[in-house]
């Protein structure tokens, strides 16, 4: 474990970190639980650290990450992504393969994916005519015939234990402002027994099916019929009403449902009714589109080099991972965390729980769900706590982010955005670390409960190290990295396969 002194030199040398007397100061003055104080104390916090180094590199290099930053936060707060189509993964999913299937989270090893996600992704094998049967279907994955592959590295979202396979309509959302694209499969409905919670069976291959033939189809008119479908202008309609936007999509959904609704009324695509009752009775299927629109966010935010803000997490079941803009699609992972809060069923316990499992959280990168916790104090009583834990969740959250948005503006929270940006940097410094919102899933499959869990320090350690090594003079990085550095450059040397 790095102690924050290691980081002394590299936040000297171009701001990377802050310095240890001003963390020392920060730490104590957010004792005071002011939430005013809270935020004034942790803005401008950047840039502070004592400058030893030559002072044109230091500000150079200053410059150049908090140009990033700026940059980064901008995109989160003024990107405008729309819904614009569904089609096939293949037809829009950059790189995706016949025989690729896409699961959440940071890339696994074979051996290593749960018994749930393994199912999912069985099931999506057969569904594509990859395999006949799911035991087929895993041992061409094992024998590398079908490619695993995470799927926020294609701008795609995987809620749970979803798997993406290359025939599965997925929805498209597309920023007209920076330009990013973003892709979620269908929210598959209310039914605990369902692909994404690591089920299959020929009562689900049908509904897939259907899914694919009629429901995507019938969709995609309305979609294309309305010019698209803002999903700013939502969030911005639902910001009062008791959404969080992760877990709980009462409103958000309503409002997305009645816009469908009316189009689909116009549209003359095969059983257009059955389509209907349908998305009538699924209070959660604006995630799914919402997780696309973050998607489509985050793939601008992943092109800015220098930047220290979060643009990805998720979990596997087995690690939890998250993404840095500077660094694009690299995953910085720990041991999946727990997810705790309520059971679906009493007689559950956390011996039968995975870790943290599905992409969902993207939806926290952009700013929702545990971010916004003030905005549902429902949900968060829901898992034990308070209204003034959520309050507390989101004040959390604005002492390590750089900005809030201006659409998801709280009532009851005197009208101030939700936070958005996570600087990693603030997060190892002031020992911070964000709460976030999730369901959680049973190791055998199905959905355990819904709860919270703070995100693993260990990911953002190791953020902070990649993105120092990456962006600074390796004559300004400490010796304790570049030891570090030439100790990991020798062993893979060491370890190389001889050449011919």
């Amino acid at each position: 474990m790095l102690r924050l002194s290691v980081w002394r030199k590299a936040g000297q040398a171009g701001s990377l970190f802050l310095s240890r007397e001003t963390v020392f100061y920060e730490r104590n003055r957010l004792k005071e639980k002011s939430p005013a104080g809270m935020r004034a104390r942790a803005k401008n916090l950047l840039g502070k650290g004592r400058k030893k180094w030559k002072k044109g590199e230091n500000m150079d290099i200053r410059a150049k990450i908090e140009e990033a930053n700026q940059r980064v936060t901008e995109i989160f707060m003024k990107a405008r992504p729309v819904w614009t189509k569904i089609a096939p993964a293949i037809d829009v999913i950059p790189g995706m393969e016949k025989n690729k299937i896409l699961v959440a989270g940071p890339p696994i090893a074979v051996e290593d994916i749960t018994i749930p996600v393994r199912t999912a992704v069985c099931g999506a094998a057969v569904h594509d005519g990859l395999a006949k049967t799911p035991r087929e279907a895993w041992e061409k994955v094992e024998a590398g015939e079908i490619i695993i592959d995470s799927a926020q590295n294609h701008d795609c979202g995987c809620s749970a234990a979803m798997a993406t396979s290359a025939s599965m309509p997925v929805i498209v959302c597309e920023d007209p402002v920076y330009g990013g694209v973003g892709y979620a499969p269908i929210h598959p409905g209310n039914s605990p027994k369902v692909l994404r919670w690591g089920f299959y069976d020929e009562e689900i291959e049908a509904h897939l099916r259907w899914f694919r033939d009629y429901y995507s189809v019938a969709l995609d008119e309305a979609v294309r019929n309305a010019g698209g479908i803002d999903i700013v202008q939502i969030l911005a309609k639902t910001a009062g009403m008791g959404d969080e936007n992760h877990n709980r999509l009462f409103a958000s959904s309503m409002f997305l449902d009645l816009e469908l609704i009316a189009q689909l009324a116009k549209v003359s695509a095969p059983r257009r009714d059955e389509v209907i009752a349908e998305l009538a009775v699924n209070d959660r299927f604006f995630l799914h589109v919402l997780m696309a629109a973050a998607e489509s966010v985050t793939a601008s935010a992943k092109k800015v080099p220098f930047s220290t803000v979060m643009v990805g997490m998720g979990g596997n079941g087995v690690e939890f991972g998250i993404q840095v803009a500077a660094t694009g699609n690299r995953w910085y992972t720990a041991e999946a965390p727990l997810i705790l809060g309520s059971f679906l069923n009493p007689t559950y316990t956390v011996e039968d729980m995975l870790g943290y499992l599905g992409d969902s959280c993207v939806t926290e990168v952009y700013g929702l769900g545990g971010m916004a916790a003030v905005s549902s104090p429902a949900y968060v009583r829901m898992t034990g706590g308070t209204l003034e834990d959520a309050r507390e969740r989101t004040n959390r959250a604005r002492t390590v982010s750089l900005g809030e948005h201006t659409f998801n503006q709280v009532p009851w929270d005197d009208f101030k955005g939700s936070p958005v940006a996570i600087d990693v940097r603030k997060v190892v410094a002031l020992n911070t670390l964000p709460i976030s919102h999730g369901g959680s899933g049973l190791k055998k499959g199905g959905q355990a409960g819904a709860g919270s869990c703070e995100l693993p320090l260990e990911c953002f350690k190791k953020a902070l190290r990649d993105v120092a090594e990456e962006i600074l003079p390796r004559e300004l990085l400490p010796e304790e990295l570049t030891a570090k550095k030439e100790t990991k450059e020798s062993a893979e040397t060491e370890n190389a396969p001889a050449e011919a």
